[in-house]
């Protein structure tokens, strides 16, 4: 006995696939809206007195400048396919410095929906959600093949 094959077989197994793409997709975005969004806080830890002036972005969004006094802070939802990164230059008096503020394969499973950082002249530190204390620090990204730049914001 020999089975035919229905000519309409490769049409319903594109149909299907956009179909679970589809489904996917709303089930992603149900999730987010059910998590939430996550929340950066970048906290002015330099000498009393000195202004940090901040410039982050993501592929997508561009947050502009802001003079940090105190803190700062700024929202956003991770991307379907968990790859944000949003990056943020830092300068102060004679200073120029850049940092990943937030990566999900690095934050994510340490920040949950609040993601805090104090910025002083040796590096970031982000909040430790075990102790509260801001103990987990990083370096500065490095200097760009270019050449560092003082006191102007270019990201």
């Amino acid at each position: 006995m020999m089975l035919k094959l229905d000519h309409r077989y490769p049409i319903m197994v594109k149909s299907s696939a956009k179909l679970i793409f589809i489904c996917s997709l709303l089930l992603a975005s149900c999730v987010r809206d059910v998590w939430g969004k996550i929340h950066v806080v970048i906290h002015n830890n330099l000498p009393a007195g000195t202004t940090l002036t901040v410039h982050c972005k993501s592929k997508d969004d561009d947050l502009g400048f802001h003079y940090i006094t105190s803190s700062w802070e700024f929202s956003f939802n991770i991307n379907f396919l968990r790859t944000t990164l949003f990056f943020c230059s830092f300068a102060w008096p004679n200073h120029f410095e850049r940092f990943d503020i937030y990566v999900t394969k690095r934050d994510d499973r340490h920040c949950s929906n609040l993601c805090e950082w104090n910025i002083s002249p040796t590096g970031p530190c982000r909040k430790n959600e075990n102790t509260g204390a801001f103990d987990v620090c990083f370096p500065w990204n490095p200097p760009t093949q270019l050449g560092r730049k003082t006191a102007h914001l270019n990201v």
